[in-house]
């Protein structure tokens, strides 16, 4: 009996659209606010609603995985390659664990900020143990970090709740019926 994969092609390329689409907000989107982690409005909305369009474990973590190694490979961030990669993986890394342990529903408004939340900070987590790890001069930064880890809980929330909004768009269209037929 052959051993049927746990994602199929079709999910796979899914996955990979968000992810390029990850990495294309992160180009084109770009608004003036000068504040810590205002992006997380399209990150984490890419990724809460990628989960919900592909509901299985592991599909958060492949996009922020996929989205990595294309921003790493574009030269993205101002931190290195390194830092962009982990960066992106663990945004994807932290929002499936938070679906893990909270039911894995993304259109459940609550859900979706918790994991956007979550999933954002993990990145300022990275950004700052990576700047601490290299001996960077982080010390003078520690200043505005209330005001940077504000930043991307409050972004980062935003975009969960606007990726679960985008879910149920999505189901209200019919989405969701029209790929139950296509598989």
């Amino acid at each position: 009996m052959k051993k049927q994969p746990y994602f199929t092609t079709f999910e796979l390329i899914m996955l990979a659209l968000f992810s390029a689409l990850v990495v294309v907000a992160k180009i084109a989107l770009r608004m003036p606010l000068q504040l810590s982690g205002h992006s997380g409005i399209f990150w984490m909305a890419l990724v809460v609603a990628a989960a919900g369009i592909v509901p299985k474990r592991g599909a958060a973590s492949l996009v922020g995985l996929t989205s990595g190694i294309l921003a790493a490979f574009l030269g993205m961030g101002d931190l290195g390659a390194l830092n962009t990669f982990l960066s992106y993986t663990v945004i994807g890394i932290g929002s499936d664990l938070i679906l893990w342990l909270l039911g894995g529903d993304p259109e459940n408004l609550v859900v979706a900020g918790l994991v956007g939340t979550i999933g954002h900070t993990c990145k300022f987590l990275v950004k700052w143990a990576l700047g601490t790890l290299t001996g960077a001069p982080v010390g003078f930064v520690a200043l505005g970090l209330v005001r940077a880890v504000v930043g991307y809980i409050v972004f980062g929330a935003l975009g969960g709740i606007l990726g679960a909004l985008t879910l149920r768009a999505l189901r209200k269209a019919g989405f969701f019926a029209y790929l139950a037929e296509k598989k």
